[in-house]
């Protein structure tokens, strides 16, 4: 069947003259999750990962994906005549040097354009350049011509976000005035979470992100155009909208339409943002039309939470503590039934969905037992592994309300642990305590306090090749920027390198450490917090992390002599909250074994450790 596809994809592109074609893990909207009509690539090769990049010449083909990928697609490619390169620099690079080395020199090699953004393009374009080969942005999409069968685009309702405490007219104001600031007359955009959050709308055309399919053009006078799907707004919506100034167009023909609203004006500035829009967009600007290449405002706009925001995805993590709670009180009375990991993922995924006001899951919970936890980004082939014997069981998982989005991992002992299986789990618990009680100037570049959560890891002579943290929609998506807690890496990929970076109030990141020892085991240590200001002096504004997430670690791999008094007392202090949070939410069944839980950790692990904890 591969071969059979491969095959339709090079007549494609053999007949545009073309000499290779490149087919990344893409949608027109620069999405990290694409869905079914988009997944090309899933289609071509196989390959089910939600990262990586197919490139097919005439006579080879390789599929490029990071570590977090490699056994999967390992075993998902194997009997296909396509290689895998482990990717360990730049797409853009990897992509230049294997086509460099099947390819000869002025090969030119096609890519569509609605599925690479401008500085993607940028990019590619002089790494190919150096090794003699030739990048063409096509307007052709090829899934349009070889895909027989393909899915439709999804076409579900579009709602309003209405618990949302600020309404429409106040975001779409301050969008203009962040226009205005950058001499702006328009706003054009594609990203479907930054168009949700301003115009406060919600979908479900992207599986676990509630964002829609849809484009915007968004003036600093506050005149707005939305284009999506018009048969998927209720009337009363559409009257809303309208009312706000708003303008619906139809999201079919859409960069037409875009192209003729800007032909038609006067002379005007347009901010696009490179890294988002697709480089079909950046060609329909008219001559009269000068574009500044800058971040999309509306992204910084939306990683600041208001209080009242806070406030609401807190009350989320309440929801989703309960449904955990229940979830590992359960796993505690049936782990040692034979269950496999995917029984483990169905298992909490019911808790939540129980729950009143869940909408879906924020991503596909990730369980994973023994060896498996090693893998960052581990899924399941049919059951999974059965839990049993000893080892550490990963879970990282989340679930959307309307009031928030919710993504924690907690990492469990089954049976018992070894001197080396405690001393990592230790360090990556040290570590997220490391991140949660830091205290930092306002302003700081996310990047600068990633080293403070690695430092007991590093002491461990070990380290983890994912970022630490990222940023947490407010009803969207599970990822978003502008802030990352990671360091950049020499020849590793731009995308670890966050242009704007600062750490301001309301930004709600993750703290997720983790430790992978191939083979044996993997370790993961998730909560949410939130940026809060906490002093004001001389040397400025400083902000600290308020923990969201609600749910117990487990402290039966704790390495308790490793912690210091400070450790001792915020896992204290931590599982207190848990517990005077939740327990009113629960029965007693599971409230007993709460509070077993979340004890004071000497009591907890029958030790004194310290004689002023």
């Amino acid at each position: 069947m591969t071969a059979v596809r491969l095959s339709k994809l090079r007549s494609f592109f053999q007949n545009l003259g073309l000499n290779g074609w490149i087919v990344p893990t893409a949608d027109p909207h620069a999405s990290e999750y694409v869905g079914e009509h988009y997944a090309l690539r899933k289609w071509l090769s196989g390959f089910t990962g939600s990262a990586g990049t197919l490139v097919v010449t005439s006579d080879r083909c390789a599929l490029l994906t990071d570590s977090r990928y490699w056994e999967q697609a390992q075993r998902q490619l194997e009997g296909t005549e396509i290689e895998l390169v482990r990717l360990n620099c730049s797409y853009a690079k990897a992509i230049a040097d294997w086509l460099a080395q099947n390819c000869a020199s002025d090969c030119v090699i096609g890519i569509f354009g609605e599925n690479i953004s401008k500085a993607a393009v940028n990019k590619l374009s002089s790494e190919l350049r150096e090794k003699k080969l030739f990048l063409s942005i096509l307007h052709s999409d090829p899934a349009a011509v070889i895909w027989d069968n393909r899915p439709q685009a999804a076409c579900t309702e579009i709602y309003e976000h209405s618990v949302s405490p600020r309404n429409r007219a106040q975001k779409l104001a301050a969008a203009a005035k962040a226009l205005k600031e950058k001499n702006a007359d328009w706003l054009l955009t594609s990203k479907l979470d930054d168009i949700a959050w301003v115009f406060n709308l919600r979908g479900s055309d992207v599986p676990c992100n509630p964002v829609f399919y849809s484009y915007a053009l968004i003036g600093s006078d506050q005149k707005a155009f939305l284009f999506a799907a018009l048969n998927k707004i209720k009337p009363e919506l559409r009257t809303k909208l309208e009312q706000d100034g708003v303008t619906l167009c139809n999201y079919q023909g859409a960069i037409e339409e875009i192209e003729k609203i800007l032909s038609n004006s006067d002379p005007c500035t347009v901010l696009a943002d490179p890294e988002e829009l697709n480089a079909s967009l950046f060609e329909i600007f008219p001559e009269h039309v000068r574009v500044i290449e800058d971040i999309n405002p509306i992204e910084l706009l939306k990683a600041q939470k208001t209080p009242e925001e806070i406030e609401l995805i807190q009350k989320a993590m309440i929801k989703d503590g309960v449904a955990l709670v229940r979830f590992y009180a359960w796993l505690d009375d049936h782990i040692h039934e034979g269950l496999t990991e995917a029984d483990a993922a169905e298992k909490l995924n019911e808790f939540r969905s129980e729950l009143e006001g869940f909408v879906s899951l924020s991503f596909e919970t990730i369980s994973a037992f023994g060896p498996n936890a090693a893998l960052p980004h581990y899924q399941p082939e049919g059951r999974g592994a059965k839990i049993e014997g000893s080892g550490f069981l990963l879970i990282d998982s989340g679930a959307q309300f309307a009031e928030g989005t919710t993504d924690i991992t907690r990492t469990i002992l089954v049976g018992e642990a070894g001197e080396q299986m405690k001393a990592d789990y230790t360090s990556v618990l040290r570590a997220t305590i490391c991140l949660a009680t830091t205290i930092f100037p306002e302003g700081v570049s996310s990047q600068a306090i990633d080293a403070i959560a690695r430092r007991p890891i590093w002491q461990n002579t070990a380290d983890f090749g994912h970022g630490t943290g990222h940023g947490v929609g407010f009803f969207l998506n599970v990822h978003e920027g502008p802030q990352r807690i990671s360091y950049p890496r020499i020849n590793v990929g731009d995308s670890l390198i966050s242009r704007y970076s600062a750490m301001l109030p309301g930004m709600v990141t993750s703290d997720e450490p983790g430790l992978y020892r191939p083979g044996k085991w993997g370790i993961r240590i998730e909560n949410l917090l939130a940026n809060e200001l906490t002093a004001e002096n001389e040397f400025g504004r400083f902000l600290r992390f308020r923990t969201l997430t609600l749910c117990p670690i487990d402290l039966r791999a704790v390495n308790v002599g490793a912690l210091s008094p400070e450790e001792v007392r915020w896992l204290n202090s931590y599982h207190q909250t848990v517990r005077d949070t939740l327990s009113p939410f629960l029965d007693e069944r599971t409230a007993q074994w709460l509070e077993g839980k979340t004890k004071d950790l000497c009591e907890c692990l029958k030790i004194r450790i310290y004689a002023n904890v």
